[in-house]
This record gives structure tokens, C-alpha cells and sequence, in this order.
């Protein structure tokens, strides 16, 4: 091999080694490799949670590293900051909301799915649509819809199927029955349409398998660098052709819920009668001004997207906590029994 291109490699190498040791050195988190950056490490701990956990731990409650430590990517797109910290949350979700855009980056990957609703957008696009949901829904208004869908899942699905399980002496699955009861409430509060997710067999349900399906090709774009899953869209390959098909079966169903609520309330506003409806998304089309069924589409996904994942997690991790810990389980029954005594005892 000649000698200049020796030197050559060589000065590569040195210079990449330059530029690596001076990005991680204010790096806390987890170790990070040449090249493939923290990776190894979230391959290596199968459990994801208890190793976010563990480095939250030992780095104070805020953390960053860097997922691709390759140049011009890792700061575009592979660098990333942990928090567990509440007065972080607070920071970025409430007091300087505006600092902490979404970005093109963000916006691209989601666009197929959610478009430019409230999950994927900033700036004054985000603000129409957060103003318009607060008006329309109260946080009074808000509890009674949900109230009335959550109650009537839990006692005429949810806890038969615990019950049926119990007598039958069969395991269940309760992050499994928490996502099918979140999913089912959050359509439902969205576009007032119960997809029944959650009933005895565990039916199939094709728009909620498209939803779920898509969701996991979307992210999993975050995996690749923009260029590459940019290319593989283009030329159809791997789950960009999944991701297509999913979203194509959402789109099919979620305007077939719109042409329906349509038909409906130009039914009402004769005065053909039927129930009005006080779901997200008759509330939108019931407003002064116009809105095209895309726009529509995208504020029911949105919703169900912000709804349906955290409310299930955390519901999960919480039964989980109260197994481990028998003293506060017993605290929360006394208090529940407390208010219910109290709210009786008023009728």
C-alpha cells in the first residue's frame, strides 16, 4: 500500500479519535463506543427500562449520550438528553415550552401518520389546535366523556374478563387488557366510535392493528439516519412498505368515521333526531369554520397517539408498584373505601 494513503487513514483515524474523545467528554450517561455510540449497551441490557433506570440513577436524574457517533449525524440527530428530573419536566413541557421544538427531523418521521396535528407540529400550528381542543374540551366536559366510556368498559368488559379468568384459573395478561381498555376509551373520547378492542377472545381488530403496526414503523425510523429510511420510502423497501399499507388502512377507516358523523349531524341539524355526539371530533366539525378531512384525521390520530400508549404504561407500572409494595396497596384501598362511604352516605 503506498505511503500517502497509510498517512492518509492515519490522519483520518487520528482526527475521527479527536473529535470522539472531545464529544464525549461532557457525556454522563452510559458508555459510548467509536462509531456505534451507546448501542451496544441497549443491545446488551434486554430490559431497556431497568438500564434507562439504572444510568438515571447514577447520573442524578438527567443523563446524555449519543446513539450515532458518527460526525454531522451525531449532533443532527443522535445525540440525546434522559430525564427523569421534575423540575426539567416542568422546564421543557410547561415554563419554556417554545425552546424545545420538535424539529424537522421529528416532523419527518411522523408525517405519514400523524401529518401536522398536535403531536407533530410547533409554533402557531400547534397553538391553533391546543387552543381549539382546550375550548372545546374543559376539563369539566373533558371527565364526564371519559367518565362515561371508562365506566362502561370496566364494568361491562374489563372486570367480566378478570372475573372469567379468576374462576377459569388462567393467567392474564394486564398490560395486554389495560392497552385494549385505553385504546377502546381513547377512540371512543376521539371520534366517538367504540373499536372493541377489548372483548371476551380478544377479537382482531383492523384498525387498531394498523395503528399499532404503523406506529412501530414510524419509530423505528429513528433508528436510521433521515437519508437512509428517506431511501428505502422511495424505493418501497422493508417496513416503509408495511408503514404504507398500515397508514392506507387507517386513512380508509378513519374517513369512513367522518362521512358517517357527517351524514349524522346534517341529520341533526334537520331535525331528524339522534343523540348528539361529544366526542373531539364532532366538537371540531360542529365549529363555524371549515375543515378539511385531512385536518380532521390528523386531530383524531393525534389524540389517540397522545391518549393511548401512556395512559396504558402507566397504569401497568402502577399495579405493578402496588404488588410490591403491600403496605401502600392497603393505604389505597382504605382511602377508596373512605370515599366511598363518604359518597353513599351524601345519597
Amino acid at each position: 500500500m503506498d505511503a500517502s494513503v497509510v498517512m492518509l487513514v492515519f490522519a483520518i483515524v487520528a482526527a475521527y479519535l479527536m473529535w470522539f474523545n472531545t464529544m464525549i467528554r461532557p457525556l454522563k450517561g452510559p458508555r459510548v463506543w467509536p462509531l456505534l455510540g451507546s448501542l451496544p449497551g441497549l443491545i446488551e441490557n434486554s430490559n431497556m427500562h431497568d438500564w434507562i433506570a439504572e444510568n438515571l440513577r447514577a447520573c442524578g436524574g438527567t443523563y446524555q449520550t449519543c446513539i450515532a457517533a458518527v460526525p454531522f449525524l451525531a449532533r443532527k440527530q443522535g445525540l440525546v438528553t434522559v430525564t427523569c428530573d421534575p423540575k426539567n419536566l416542568e422546564h421543557i413541557l410547561k415554563v419554556r415550552f417554545d425552546n424545545y421544538p420538535k424539529g424537522p427531523n421529528w416532523q419527518g418521521v411522523f408525517h405519514d401518520l400523524l401529518g401536522e396535528g398536535i403531536f407533530n407540529s410547533d409554533g402557531d400550528k400547534w397553538k391553533f389546535q391546543r387552543k381549539t381542543a382546550a375550548l372545546e374540551f374543559t376539563t369539566r366536559t373533558l371527565r364526564q366523556v371519559m367518565a362515561r366510556w371508562v365506566s362502561r368498559a370496566i364494568k361491562l368488559r374489563f372486570c367480566p374478563i378478570l372475573k372469567t379468568t379468576q374462576l377459569e384459573g388462567k393467567p392474564v395478561d394486564l398490560q395486554d387488557l389495560l392497552l385494549r381498555l385505553t385504546f377502546d376509551n381513547i377512540c371512543g373520547l376521539a371520534f366517538g366510535k367504540d373499536p372493541e378492542t377489548l372483548s371476551p377472545g380478544f377479537p382482531e381488530n383492523q384498525f387498531a392493528s394498523a395503528f399499532d403496526r404503523a406506529t412501530e414503523a414510524t419509530l423505528k425510523r429513528f433508528i436510521l439516519p433521515e437519508m437512509i429510511w428517506k431511501l428505502k420510502k422511495w424505493l418501497k423497501l422493508g417496513m416503509e412498505v408495511s408503514l404504507s399499507e398500515r397508514v392506507g388502512h387507517v386513512d380508509k377507516y378513519l374517513t369512513s368515521v367522518i362521512n358517517t358523523r357527517k351524514i349524522e349531524l346534517i341529520s341533526q341539524q334537520n331535525g331528524g333526531g339522534g343523540v348528539p355526539n361529544d366526542d373531539l371530533l364532532s366538537r371540531f366539525m360542529k365549529k363555524k369554520e371549515s375543515y378539511f378531512d385531512q385536518f380532521l384525521q390528523h386531530v383524531a390520530l393525534n389524540f389517540i397517539q397522545a391518549g393511548h400508549d401512556t395512559s396504558s404504561v402507566a397504569l401497568s407500572w402502577f399495579f405493578w408498584l402496588v404488588t410490591k409494595n403491600p403496605i401502600v396497596e392497603e393505604k389505597i384501598l382504605i382511602e377508596i373505601c373512605t370515599v366511598i362511604t363518604q359518597i353513599f352516605g351524601k345519597i
